[in-house]
């Protein structure tokens, strides 16, 4: 009898967690996750450069977990806190630099050259970032 009061418990708590799965949709890494379209995963692993209004170089490599590799002014990072979303045509880039948040915000076509408002705290720039 005890049998099967566990097979009808593991059977009952499977389908539970398959209802529940199917409730919700669970973002898939690098893919459709910000509410944007399928072309999010044709920036995944592409890298673009630029230089912005105030001189400054820019290099960003859209990796698969939505963070980005980042070359500004010829010094690496790669930081979990800067990262990238695209939602619809909206490409958006957070950056956390110890001085201060920059945030870019541009219209992502799926071509290879993207113009970019960028903010921070004390003020604003434009960026165009052309695929390498």
């Amino acid at each position: 009898m005890n049998l099967r009061r566990t097979i009808a418990a593991a059977a009952g708590a499977l389908l539970l967690v398959a209802s529940l799965t199917a409730c919700f949709s669970l973002p898939i890494p690098g893919g459709n996750t910000g509410g944007g379209s399928d072309t999010d995963t044709d920036l995944v692993g592409t890298t673009w450069s630029g230089v912005d209004s105030d001189g400054d170089s820019w290099g960003i490599e859209f990796q698969s977990d939505e963070t980005i590799g980042l070359t500004y002014n010829d010094s690496a990072y790669d930081d979990a806190s800067d990262t990238w979303s695209l939602d619809g045509s909206t490409l958006s880039i957070h950056v956390a630099f110890s001085d201060g948040d920059v945030d870019l915000v541009g219209d992502y076509d799926g071509g290879d050259v993207v113009d970019f408002d960028g903010s921070y705290a004390g003020g604003g720039f434009t960026l165009t970032l052309t695929r390498d």
